[in-house]
C-alpha cells in the first residue's frame, strides 16, 4: 500500500491535469457511447443495426483524426496543447448535434465528428503523458490516466441515468451536458499546458513520422493482438447495454427490467470495479514481463464473454452470472491497458510518440467500428444468436494471446521487459 501511495503521490503536475482532463472527457465520451444506443433505438425508433453502423463510421473519421492529430501533435507549430483544444471544440459541436438529431443522417454525422474528435484527443493527451514522464513510471502513469477513465465514465453513465429521470420527455438534452463537460476540458488544456516544452524532432521529420511508424513491424503485430483487446472496450460500451435491456430477463431481479437498473449494474461492476483496482493492479503485475500481464488479461476476457453467454441462456442466478461477467471484464481491462500503454511507449523515438500513438491507435479506431457493427447485428437476431454471440467472442480471445505469444517471439528484450528494466535504460537517466 505505502508503494502505491508513492506512486501516486510522484505523479507530476502534468500528469494530474491530464488525468483531470481525461476524467472530464471520459465523462462526455461514456456518456454518448453508452445512450446513443439505448435512445436512439428504443427513443428515436432507429434500428440497432443502422444505430450500430452509424456509431461505427465514427471509426472511419477516427482514422483521420489519429493520423492528423498524431502529425500535428508532434509539430513545433501544432504540438499537444493545440491538438487537444480541438478535440473540445470538435466534441462541443458533436454534443449539439446529437442534442436535436431525429435522423439517422444526422447521427452519421455526429458520429464522423466524433471520431475525429476521439483521434486527436487520444493520440495527443498519449503522447502528453509521456512527455511527463521517464519509462519505468509509465505504466503506473497511464494507470492513474485508467482510474480517470473508469472515473470518468462511472459519472457519466450513473449521473445520466439520474439525468434521465429528470427530463424524461425529452432525453436527448442530456447531451447538452456533454457539450459543457467538453468546454471546462478547453479551459483546463488552456489553463494547464501554457508553455509546456516537448521533445522537438529535426525539420522533417514529424511530417514523415508515420510512415516510420507503420514500417516499424513490431508495432504493426502489437497493434493486430490489440484489436482483438480494442473490440471487446467496444463490445462493452455500445453492445452489452443494449443487450441486458432487451434480452437478459428471468426469474430473479436483473437488468433487463430498466435501463437505470443497466447503468447501475456498469457504474458499480464494470466502472466501479475497474476505478477502485486500477492502481493496486498496475503495482501489483510490475514484477512481470508486461507481454505476459496481456496475455493473462485476455484469458480474463474470454472468460467474461463466457459468462455473458451464461446470463441470457439460463433461466436462474442471471443477475450474479452479469455481476461476475462484468467483473471479470473490468479486471482484465484494467490489466491490459496500462501495459499496452508502456509497450508502445517502448518503442517510439521520443521525437515521435505523437506519430506512433497515431498508429497505434488504429487498432481502437477498427475496434470501435468493428465492435459496434458486428454488436448491432448481433442484437437485430433471435435471442439464440444474441446469446451464442458472447460465446464466440470469448473464444475469440484465445487468438489474441496467440498473436501476443507471436510478438514476444519477435523480439523478447521489449515484450518481455519489466518496468525494473526500464529503470536502467539510456532514456530514463536525468
Amino acid at each position: 500500500m505505502n508503494l502505491l501511495l508513492a506512486s501516486v503521490q510522484s505523479a507530476n503536475r502534468l500528469v494530474w491535469a491530464q488525468a483531470i482532463g481525461r476524467l472530464l472527457c471520459q465523462v462526455a465520451y461514456g456518456l454518448i457511447s453508452f445512450y446513443i444506443p439505448i435512445l436512439f433505438v428504443n427513443h428515436i425508433g432507429l434500428s440497432a443495426a443502422s444505430v450500430g453502423f452509424a456509431v461505427g463510421l465514427s471509426a472511419v473519421s477516427e482514422v483521420s483524426g489519429h493520423f492528423i492529430g498524431g502529425t500535428l501533435a508532434d509539430l513545433s507549430g501544432w504540438g499537444r496543447k493545440r491538438v487537444l483544444v480541438w478535440a473540445a471544440i470538435l466534441g462541443i459541436a458533436v454534443s449539439v448535434i446529437l442534442s436535436v438529431a431525429t435522423t439517422l443522417s444526422l447521427l452519421i454525422g455526429a458520429s464522423l465528428l466524433l471520431g475525429i474528435s476521439l483521434g486527436f484527443y487520444w493520440t495527443a493527451s498519449s503522447a502528453a503523458v509521456m512527455d511527463a514522464t521517464q519509462p519505468e513510471d509509465r505504466h503506473h502513469a497511464f494507470a492513474l490516466m485508467g482510474v480517470s477513465e473508469y472515473v470518468g465514465v462511472g459519472v457519466g453513465v450513473f449521473g445520466g441515468s439520474l439525468l434521465l429521470a429528470v427530463i424524461q420527455e425529452t432525453p436527448q438534452a442530456i447531451f447538452w451536458g456533454c457539450a459543457v463537460i467538453f468546454f471546462a476540458f478547453l479551459l483546463l488544456t488552456q489553463l494547464t499546458m501554457q508553455g509546456v516544452q516537448q521533445p522537438q524532432a529535426k525539420p522533417g521529420d514529424a511530417e514523415q513520422g508515420i510512415f516510420v511508424a507503420l514500417k516499424d513491424k513490431l508495432l504493426l503485430v502489437f497493434m493486430a493482438a490489440n484489436v482483438f483487446f480494442t473490440t471487446y472496450v467496444a463490445l462493452v460500451t455500445s453492445t452489452i447495454p443494449l443487450y441486458f435491456t432487451n434480452f437478459v430477463s428471468g426469474a430473479d431481479p436483473t437488468p433487463g427490467m430498466s435501463v437505470s437498473s443497466t447503468a447501475n449494474l456498469f457504474t458499480w461492476c464494470y466502472i466501479g470495479v475497474g476505478a477502485m483496482l486500477q492502481l493496486p493492479l498496475a503495482q501489483l503485475l510490475t514484477p512481470y514481463p508486461r507481454v505476459r500481464v496481456l496475455m493473462a488479461a485476455m484469458l480474463l476476457w474470454g472468460a467474461g464473454f463466457s459468462l455473458l453467454w451464461a446470463t441470457g441462456s439460463f433461466g436462474e442466478g442471471q443477475l450474479i452470472w452479469g455481476v461476475v461477467a462484468l467483473c471479470l471484464l473490468s479486471i482484465g481491462s484494467v490489466a491490459y491497458k496500462p501495459f499496452f500503454s508502456a509497450i508502445v511507449s517502448d518503442l517510439a523515438p521520443d521525437t515521435l510518440r505523437g506519430a506512433y500513438m497515431a498508429v497505434s491507435s488504429q487498432c481502437w479506431t477498427i475496434g470501435y467500428f468493428v465492435g459496434p457493427v458486428l454488436g448491432g447485428w448481433a442484437m437485430d437476431q433471435p435471442a439464440s444468436v444474441a446469446h451464442l454471440f458472447w460465446l464466440g467472442v470469448g473464444v475469440s480471445s484465445l487468438l489474441c494471446v496467440g498473436i501476443l505469444w507471436i510478438f514476444e517471439t519477435i523480439n523478447p528484450a521489449i515484450a518481455l521487459s519489466t518496468p525494473a528494466d526500464s529503470a536502467l535504460s539510456p532514456e530514463s537517466e536525468p
